[in-house]
């Protein structure tokens, strides 16, 4: 591999962003859905909430798949494939006048995330090596929370022009980063080694440590994007806060997330069990739901409290680090990778639906929803005991791994 390609930050700081803006197809739903609801208005609360979630849903059932498209067509050209799909959504989106139209756009969207979500890491998997590659890896981690920040600056497009204008400014900024991409991005080059999605599948699903970790991220997921989603109204609702308050303080919110997941690497350097972590990150997220659906009484406290509870949130999100504790080889990697973002999906897919249809039921429906996060979170319980030297690969095999990963 050529070493300008593998160490050159100015690119993998383009596929960041290009990842951003692809999660940001979920996000970018958020501070538009009072607008949403107050013009279309949908059959039901929970109808609003799919306008945010319906993206995963590709990416949920489909994730797979788009690996092996992105094995077969290039990271490079799935990626701007992807923004185009993209652009085509945000622009369904400006110009629907009715509820199911705009669903139908947010799916196309959400296919142009699936494409951009897969090949991103796909890229940054080919074109790093060593410690770049950690690197670059543990900035990608950082794509979900940072979605959130940006869709709550862009909030105040909003409040002055109206909903429509979230997704015009995102498909501004999709454009201007696949236009970039066409010209910087690198194309795969003979003798590059091809990282693969699809290696080893049938191992991957066959393997329940997998699916375990999978199921904690969903959880924390379904958690984390149904409160994100429901904010607004509920504390609307306990204490009176308008939806301008409440997104002016979702940057500050968010940023507490991904402290949360950049400290787990930290911590697990220093050796803190990972069973610590997820039980912190579990108590914190499920605390920090339940006060305030339940006992808050002011909009400042409310906000501290969000703050603890997306902190929760991270801690859990950020055990992304135990990956390679549970991938059958060093192999399947990418497969495993792979699964578990698309488990994850389901979870993002569920949880603003979720959460509106709570605000109908009270503390009972959001006691419900810290029930689901707190079982699910559980089934990594045998994971996060797993000695941290654990890995994907035999003794002998992990020799060759390691030095790669150190040099």
């Amino acid at each position: 591999m050529n070493d300008d390609v593998s160490n050159s930050w100015p690119t993998i700081i383009l596929v960041y962003c290009l990842s951003l803006a692809a999660a940001m197809v979920v996000s970018e739903g958020v501070p538009a859905l009072g607008g949403i609801a107050a013009e279309l208005h949908p059959r039901s609360p929970a109808m609003i909430g799919w306008v945010m979630s319906i993206p995963a849903l590709v990416v949920a059932l489909g994730g797979l798949a788009t690996g092996w498209l992105v094995d077969k067509a290039g990271d490079r050209r799935m990626l701007l494939v992807g923004g185009v799909a993209v652009l085509i959504g945000d622009g369904g989106a400006i110009a629907s006048s009715a509820i199911a139209p705009l669903l139908a756009w947010r799916v196309v969207a959400g296919i142009g995330y699936a494409f951009m979500a897969v090949a991103s890491v796909t890229m940054l998997m080919r074109i790093t090596i060593g410690r770049t590659r950690v690197a670059a890896l543990a900035l990608w981690s950082t794509v979900i929370p940072a979605s959130f920040i940006c869709a709550f600056a862009l909030g105040a497009l909003v409040a002055a022009f109206g909903w429509r204008w979230v997704f015009g400014a995102h498909a501004v900024i999709v454009g201007v980063l696949a236009t970039i991409g066409v010209a910087a991005l690198p194309a795969h080059r003979a003798g590059e080694p091809a990282i693969s999605r699809t290696s080893g599948l049938l191992t991957v699903l066959r393997s329940p440590r997998v699916h375990a970790l999978g199921i904690s991220f969903a959880v924390a997921a379904f958690l984390q994007s149904g409160m994100i989603a429901v904010l607004a109204k509920l504390l609307a609702i306990r204490v009176g806060a308008s939806e301008a308050q409440v997104n002016s303080f979702g940057i500050v919110v968010m940023l507490f997330n991904m402290g949360g997941a950049l400290a787990v690497g930290a911590l697990l350097n220093r050796r803190v069990p990972a069973w610590i972590i997820g039980a912190a990150g579990a108590a914190l997220a499920g605390a920090g739901t339940l006060i305030l659906a339940t006992a808050v009484g002011d909009f400042a406290t409310a906000i501290i409290v969000d703050c603890v509870l997306m902190l929760g949130c991270g801690l859990l999100a950020g055990m992304w680090a135990l990956l390679p504790r549970v991938a059958p080889s060093p192999q399947t990697m990418g497969a495993t990778s792979g699964l578990v973002t698309q488990i994850t999906l389901i979870g993002v897919l569920f949880g603003a639906p979720s959460a509106f249809a709570a605000l109908g039921m009270g503390a009972t429906g959001f006691l419900l929803i810290v029930v689901v996060m707190l079982l699910g979170t559980a089934a990594a319980v045998p994971v996060w005991l797993r000695p941290l030297s654990a890995g994907p690969a035999t003794v002998g095999d992990a020799a060759p791994a390691l030095r790669q990963a150190v040099h």
